[in-house]
Order: C-alpha cells, then structure tokens, then sequence
C-alpha cells in the first residue's frame, strides 16, 4: 500500500522526439476529467495531452491540458477528421441514452482516422444481454473486436464508489443511508479516481494492452461494513436502512437521475442481491494492480478520503 501514489512504472514506450498525442474524447464526465489529471500527473512530461469536447469554451482550463472540439455526436467523418492526428483515443463513453450509438460513431471513427490505439469504456455486464446496460453495450464491445482497429483496450466498469454521495444528505442528517439492496451482500464498485488512473496508464504505455479487456474492481465489502467505516470516521453511529426498490426508484428520480438510468443500476442491484459473480468480481481484482503496479482503493480509504462530503 505504501506505493499507491508512487510515480515509479512511468516508464513510456515513446523515446522519440515527438511524443505521442493522447485524446480523451467525452472529457467532461467525471471518468474524462480524472484521466486527463492522471495523465498530467503520471505521465505528463512523455505525452501531448488532449481533451476532446462539444464546448471547448464551457469546458475550461486544464494545466498541461490542451481542449479541442470533438463530438461524438457529430457525423462520423467530421469526427474521423478531429481525431486524424492521435496515436491514441479514448472513448469515454457518456451516461445518456443513446451511449451505444455515440460510441460506435467514435470508434468507427477512430478507425476511419487511422487512430494507433483506441481504448474504450464498458461495463461489467456487458455480457448479460438481458440487462439495460449489457443490452447497450454488447453490441459496442462486438464492434470494437471486429471492424478492424489497428489496436484497441477496453476497460469494464462496476459501480463506482462516488454514487455514495447520493446519501450523503441523510448520513449528514439523520444518521442513516437508505438503499434498496440486502446490507449483507458483498459487491466490487471501483472509485472514479482509480479507473483514472487505470485508464492514464493504459493510454500512456498501448503496446502493454493490446487488444485487451479489463475489469477495474476494489477489495469486496457489504453495505454494513460501509456504514460501520462511516460512524468510525465520523465518530458518530451510522446505520443502513433497507428500502423498498420502488420507494428507493422515486428517490433516485428525484435526484434527476433519467428512469432508464436507475433501472440499468437497480439491475446491478438485483445481481447483488442474487450473489451473482459479475457483481462481485473476484477473479480480476489484480487487473487494476496489473496495469498501475499499485493497488486500488480500498472502501475504507475512499470514506477516510470523503469524509468531509458527509460531515
């Protein structure tokens, strides 16, 4: 643990004098904008870094960070053309609805500009075809295997840690967080700052993943073991309190989550419940390790690291 923030696996591939131009496509999610810091901060003296956006203007300032318009909802050859000079491109795809589309327009694209290396963001249950997110994103992970990328990475995603922050109002509150899953399963999110991270290291060494796919996963643990990290960072009890989904569905809503969206993570939830692997992914918790050389966050980390938000 004591290497988490060491710079020590910087070594990238490219000694020429030009280095390589990396595009984080879809930059002003919260996933884009913790790779581009992890690229500045890891591997910023080695690459040109690029974040690619609708609005460069709404987008503002990075350090080490230079903004360019690039769409993924713009028509296939304009953006084949933004993206024509990248060695590689990283398909950040967005949380919207039509997220499987904009992401093959990106990656036909990519293709299209003869990109070296195109890594692309997934989800765990991009198998289970009979899920909202597996449905949308089956068919992009098919693409990216098949229509003939020079070469290409995929990064699968669980839930992340940061969607905590849904209940910090009523751990502030009232000293409690509601949700909807059984407190006594154990489950495999990941926090945004890690597949950052994860992702910098990928796009700053391709030849190291080569048509690769990954599954970005912390250490398991269960919703008592989360509120229990709670009250001993907070120093006051916290407890889980078990909702009904429909009623845990409206509060989602209200929060301005779209209903397609809640269902897609209340079909996580359900696998949760059912013990299923795909949720709990044990088998590929050295994935993050073997990219970064360091190890991922751990749920007690993330809280200690959080605190301030639910004080």
């Amino acid at each position: 643990m004591g290497n988490r923030h060491s710079n020590n696996h910087n070594q990238n591939q490219n000694h020429n004098h030009n280095p390589s131009k990396v595009l984080v496509l879809g930059a002003s999610g919260y996933v884009g904008k913790a790779t581009l810091s992890h690229l500045v901060s890891r591997h910023g003296n080695k690459l040109q870094i690029f974040a690619g956006v609708r609005d460069p203007a709404k987008f503002g300032a990075i350090d080490g960070v230079q903004v360019i318009q690039a769409d993924m909802g713009s028509s296939q050859k304009d953006l084949a053309a933004a993206l024509r000079d990248f060695d590689s491109v990283y398909v950040v795809t967005p949380g919207s609805e039509d997220r499987a589309k904009l992401a093959l327009n990106a990656i036909h694209a990519a293709k299209d500009a003869g990109v070296k290396y195109t890594l692309v963001l997934s989800v765990l249950t991009a198998d289970l075809t009979d899920t909202i997110f597996g449905k949308q994103f089956t068919p992009v992970e098919k693409e990216i295997k098949t229509i003939g990328l020079k070469s290409y990475g995929i990064v699968r995603l669980p839930l992340f840690m940061d969607n905590f922050y849904a209940a910090a109002q009523s751990i502030k509150e009232q000293g409690t967080m509601y949700d909807p899953r059984n407190p006594n399963k154990v489950f495999t999110p990941i926090a945004v700052q890690d597949v950052g991270k994860a992702s910098a290291d990928i796009l700053a060494n391709p030849k190291a993943h080569h048509n690769k796919t990954y599954k970005l996963v912390m250490p398991s643990f269960n919703l008592q073991q989360l509120v229990q990290a709670f009250g001993e960072t907070l120093k006051k009890p916290i407890t889980v309190t078990t909702v009904p989904y429909q009623a845990a569905k409206e509060a989602f809503m209200g929060l301005g989550f779209p209903e397609w969206q809640v269902d897609g993570i209340f079909d996580l939830f359900h696998l949760i419940d059912e013990d299923s692997r795909v949720t709990n992914e044990t088998n590929h918790t050295s994935d993050f390790t073997k990219i970064t050389g360091e190890k991922p966050m751990t749920m007690t980390e993330w809280v200690q690291a959080n605190a301030a938000g639910f004080q």
